[in-house]
């Protein structure tokens, strides 16, 4: 039986040519290899366009997809959205370097439960020389995961794989999301009873230049407090109903506190990758 298509879709913007290289070799490089890369490029950079370029005429499995004027990110992904053709559609950023056996791991478990339809994984953090310097994991399903999706984002977004009959059903990422778009999209697809789950394996290196604390600002809190009042789930409406007053409590704290509780939170997870 022939392996199924993962259609990989990566949305670049100006990324270095060190790091797009990087990215996509990881994905030349996957013990899988029935897949198509998408790349829908907004670069405005010349070197990233150049490095691009060269990387899809080195393989005809990999198609470039950019408009006369910039898309914006989300909307950039839904262009790659559109033009995918595999069973399976696998997030990426042009920043980050999936572990040889990701696709593997992912088309083995989605093969094998037919029930779940969006499917993560862990990921380690590196900087920018490539060093792991800490990582994250998700509770795998269930009532873990219900509970963790109260105040965090369920899925790692460039982990993620999920089937394409969900855009095939005409979902797709809200562009009115300008910030949490892959958290609204997840709740969305929850309130529709999609099921999501985790693997527990390490299966991608995400890449962070600065404190990732840094990212917690109070504008990325106002889209994750819109996300999730706009998709109160009625069959969870407890969980939901803390998940929208946490999320409104943190548009109202300070950002210096907010980065002082994920600074904490790293710093455990760092410690625990070195005493490993």
């Amino acid at each position: 039986m022939e392996a199924p298509l993962v259609s990989v879709v990566m949305a670049t913007f100006n990324e270095s040519a060190e790091y797009i290289t990087a990215s996509v070799e990881s994905i030349l490089n996957q013990n899988y290899q029935n897949w198509e890369l998408i790349i829908a490029d907004d670069s405005t950079r010349l070197e990233t366009v150049s490095v691009i370029d060269s990387l899809a005429g080195r393989d005809n499995r990999i198609f470039v997809l950019r408009h006369s004027e910039r898309m914006g990110f989300v909307c950039a992904l839904n262009e790659g959205l559109k033009r995918a053709r595999g069973k399976y559609i696998a997030r990426m950023d042009g920043d980050d370097i999936s572990l040889p056996d990701r696709f593997q791991r992912e088309v083995d478990y989605l093969e094998r439960h037919e029930e779940v339809s969006v499917l993560g994984g862990a990921m380690n953090i590196i900087n920018k020389k490539g060093e792991i310097v800490s990582y994250r994991n998700y509770p795998q399903k269930g009532m873990k995961l219900l509970l963790w999706s109260i105040l965090r984002n369920p899925l790692a977004h460039p982990t993620v794989m999920f089937r394409s009959a969900i855009v095939q059903s005409g979902m797709y990422y809200d562009v009115k999301q300008k910030k949490a778009e892959d958290i609204e999209f997840w709740l969305r697809l929850q309130k529709n009873g999609y099921q999501i789950e985790n693997l527990p394996n390490t299966i991608l290196n995400y890449r962070v230049e600065s404190d990732l604390s840094l990212k917690r600002n109070k504008e990325q809190w106002k889209y994750n407090f819109i996300a999730r009042k706009k998709n109160f789930n009625w069959n969870h409406p407890l969980c939901s109903s803390f998940s929208i007053i946490i999320s409104f409590l943190f548009i109202l704290t300070p950002s210096s506190v907010i980065r002082r509780i994920y600074r904490q939170e790293n710093s455990k997870t760092i410690n625990s990758v070195y005493r490993n």
